[in-house]
């Protein structure tokens, strides 16, 4: 028999989608109306996890809409736990052509002066890479913002002593060619 689909997300999707009857398993939940939604439900230590995604999700939505699934509902159940309900959207490996058009909005729907963020580069907010946590930040300009991001995900590598080979091109990286290059 297939798991339920958990109480706090059924009643959500119920709110999206009030007519529909849902099935399917997580992450992957089907409506009868046709609509696939991506679907999960964290444990309380994961909630900021949640909120950053969401977050980052609607900004890129905001600056390049349709990049990224769009998000539906986000939150906390009575219980603590975090939940996530966006669109589905069935990623397949990009041809070289696609690929090319995906960067190329990103680089200039993202960053475009009418969605950047008026504070500056970053995030105002924490986000994750996985379980990685990456504690963003606002900066005036890009290659400060791309610094403090790869010099915090350096770090953690260095405290956990493992790819110190990594780290050291890392660190070459962001002071001999991001600054070095720096004309933002």
């Amino acid at each position: 028999m297939a798991p339920r689909i958990p109480h706090v997300v059924l009643s959500k999707l119920k709110e999206i989608d009030p007519e529909a009857t849902f099935e399917g398993t997580l992450p992957r939940i089907q409506s009868s109306s046709g609509a696939v939604y991506f679907v999960k439900v964290g444990s309380p230590s994961e909630a900021a996890q949640y909120e950053g995604e969401a977050q980052s999700l609607q900004a890129i939505n905001k600056a390049a809409p349709d990049i990224a699934p769009r998000v539906l509902k986000t939150g906390v159940s009575d219980t603590e736990d975090p939940y996530f309900i966006s669109q589905y959207k069935d990623t397949e490996r990009l041809s070289s052509k696609a690929a090319e058009v995906l960067a190329k909005r990103m680089a200039t729907e993202l960053h475009s002066p009418g969605h950047a963020n008026p504070s500056g580069f970053g995030f105002p907010i924490p986000t994750y890479c996985g379980v990685t946590k990456l504690e963003n930040g606002l900066f005036e300009r890009w290659d400060e913002c791309y610094a403090s991001m790869i010099g915090d995900l350096l770090g953690q590598l260095q405290r956990k002593g493992r790819y110190q080979n990594l780290c050291l091109k890392g660190e070459k990286v962001k002071t001999q060619y991001v600054f070095f290059n720096s004309t933002w």
